[in-house]
C-alpha cells in the first residue's frame, strides 16, 4: 500500500469513527423502555427480564473467544459488518417475536452481535492512528469526542423513546432498528489497514498465534491487573444504575422524572470523557483505583442519604446530584480504560485483548450483580447501597495491593512476558 493511499484510508476511518459511535455504540431508544416493553408488550415476568440479562452476559463470555477467532481471521471491518448484521436480526426478533423463548433467542443473538462489534470498532480507530508519542492522546481526543456525541444523542433518544412509547410501544423499537441499519451502512465504509491471515498462512500457525495471545492476557501480570481493575469498575457501574433506578422508584419518583434524570446523567457521562487526560495526569497509576474507591464511597453516601429523615424532594435532589458524580467518573473510566489497553498491546493482538477484557467484564458483571441481587432479598435497597459500598472499598483496596507489584512499574521491573506484545 502506497504511503499516500494509506494516509487517506487512515483519515477516512478517523473521520467515520465518531459517526459510527453515534449510531452503533449501543442500542439507542431501547434501554429507556426495555423493561416496560418486555413486561407490557411481550408479557415477560420481571424475573425473566432479569434472567435475560444473565443470558446476555453468559452468551458473551462463551462467544467472545469464537468472535476473536473470526476477527483475527477476517479482520476488524468484516467482523464489525457481521456483528451489526446480527444486531439488526436480533432487534427484528425483539419486534416480531412473542414469548420468552423467542425473546431469549433475540437476546442471545444480541450478545453475539455485541461480542463481535465490541472487539472491532476500537481497534479500527487504534490502527488508523499512525504510531507516535502522541498516539494515546490523539486516540483519547477522537474517542472522547465521539463518546460525548453518542451520550448526547442517547440522552435525547431516551426522552423521545419515553414519549413515543406512550403513543405506540413499537415506535422506540423501530427507531432502534433504524439506528442499527445506519450503523451497518457506516461499517461498510471503513477501510482495513492491517493485513489479516492469508490463505497461504498455515492454519496451525494461525491457531498458535491466537492461543498465545489469550495465554498472554492470563500470564502477564501487567495486563491481568489492568483487566481485573477495569472489569471491576464496569461491574460496579452496572449495579449502580440498577440500584439507583430501584431506589428512585421506591421513593415514589415518576417514570417521566426518572427519564429526565437519566438524560442528564447520560450527558454528564459523555462530558466525563473530556476530563480523562487531566484525571490521568493527576492520579497516574492510581487512576483506576481512585475511580473504584470514589464509586464505592458514592454508594455509601447515597444509601445514607436515603435513610435520612429529611424533606422527600430535598432527599431526591441530593441523591440525584451525588449520582451525577458517579456518571462523571463512569465517563472518565470509559475513555481511560481503552487508552490503557491500547498502550499495552499492538494492533495485531488488540482484538484478543478486548475479547479477554469482555470476558473479565461479563464474569464480574455476573458475580457483582448476583451478590447485589442477593443482598436485596435480605435488606432494602437503602441498606444495599451501604453494604455494597463497603464491600467495594474492600475489593478496591485488595486490587490495589495486587496491582502494586504488577502495574505502574519502571520498565526494568517488568518481565519479558509483560512486553511480549507491547505497542511499537
Amino acid at each position: 500500500m502506497k504511503q499516500n493511499e494509506e494516509a487517506r484510508l487512515r483519515k477516512n476511518n478517523m473521520k467515520l469513527y465518531p459517526l459510527y459511535i453515534l449510531f452503533g455504540y449501543d442500542m439507542l431508544f431501547y434501554y429507556g423502555v426495555k423493561v416496560l416493553y418486555f413486561s407490557q408488550v411481550k408479557n415477560i415476568s420481571d424475573a425473566n427480564i432479569v434472567f435475560l440479562s444473565t443470558i446476555f452476559a453468559l452468551t458473551s463470555i462463551i462467544f467472545l473467544i469464537l468472535s476473536t477467532v473470526i476477527n483475527t481471521k477476517i479482520g476488524n471491518k468484516k467482523t464489525l459488518i457481521i456483528g451489526n448484521g446480527i444486531n439488526i436480526i436480533s432487534i427484528m426478533i425483539f419486534i416480531l417475536g412473542n414469548g420468552i423463548t423467542q425473546i431469549m433467542i433475540a437476546q442471545i443473538l444480541s450478545a453475539v452481535a455485541f461480542s463481535m462489534k465490541n472487539i472491532s470498532f476500537v481497534p479500527i480507530l487504534n490502527e488508523s492512528i499512525p504510531n507516535s508519542n502522541k498516539k494515546a492522546e490523539i486516540f483519547s481526543r477522537i474517542d472522547g469526542k465521539a463518546y460525548l456525541g453518542f451520550c448526547i444523542f442517547s440522552a435525547i433518544a431516551t426522552i423521545i423513546a419515553g414519549f413515543t412509547y406512550d403513543i405506540n410501544p413499537y415506535i422506540p423499537m423501530y427507531l432502534c432498528l433504524s439506528c442499527a441499519i445506519i450503523s451497518e451502512l457506516i461499517s461498510f465504509k471503513f477501510k482495513e489497514i492491517e493485513k489479516r491471515v492469508t490463505k497461504e498462512q498455515k492454519i496451525d500457525e494461525y491457531v498458535k498465534e491466537l492461543k498465545d495471545g489469550f495465554l498472554y492476557t492470563f500470564k502477564s501480570g501487567r495486563i491481568k491487573s489492568l483487566l481485573l481493575s477495569v472489569s471491576f469498575i464496569w461491574g460496579v457501574t452496572t449495579l449502580f444504575s440498577t440500584y439507583q433506578m430501584t431506589l428512585l422508584k421506591n421513593l415514589g419518583v415518576s417514570a417521566g422524572i426518572i427519564g429526565i434524570i437519566s438524560m442528564i446523567q447520560t450527558v454528564i457521562k459523555g462530558y466525563g470523557g473530556k476530563f480523562s487526560d487531566r484525571y490521568n495526569d493527576k492520579h497516574k497509576n492510581k487512576s483506576l483505583t481512585c475511580i473504584s474507591i470514589l464509586l464505592a464511597i458514592i454508594f455509601i453516601i447515597i444509601g445514607t442519604i436515603s435513610l435520612m429523615k429529611v424533606n422527600l424532594v430535598f432527599k431526591i435532589v441530593l441523591i440525584t446530584v451525588i449520582s451525577m458524580l458517579a456518571f462523571l467518573l463512569d465517563g472518565i473510566y470509559t475513555i481511560l480504560y481503552k487508552r490503557y489497553i491500547n498502550n499495552f498491546s499492538n494492533t495485531k493482538i488488540l482484538p484478543t485483548i478486548y475479547s479477554a477484557n469482555n470476558i473479565y467484564c461479563n464474569f464480574q458483571r455476573v458475580i457483582i450483580n448476583s451478590i447485589g441481587s442477593f443482598v436485596l432479598t435480605i435488606v432494602r435497597v437503602n441498606y444495599g447501597f451501604i453494604f455494597m459500598g463497603i464491600l467495594f472499598i474492600i475489593i478496591a483496596i485488595l486490587l490495589q495491593i495486587y496491582m502494586k507489584s504488577r502495574l505502574g512499574l519502571s520498565p526494568e521491573e517488568y518481565s519479558k512476558e509483560d512486553f511480549k506484545y507491547a505497542n511499537k
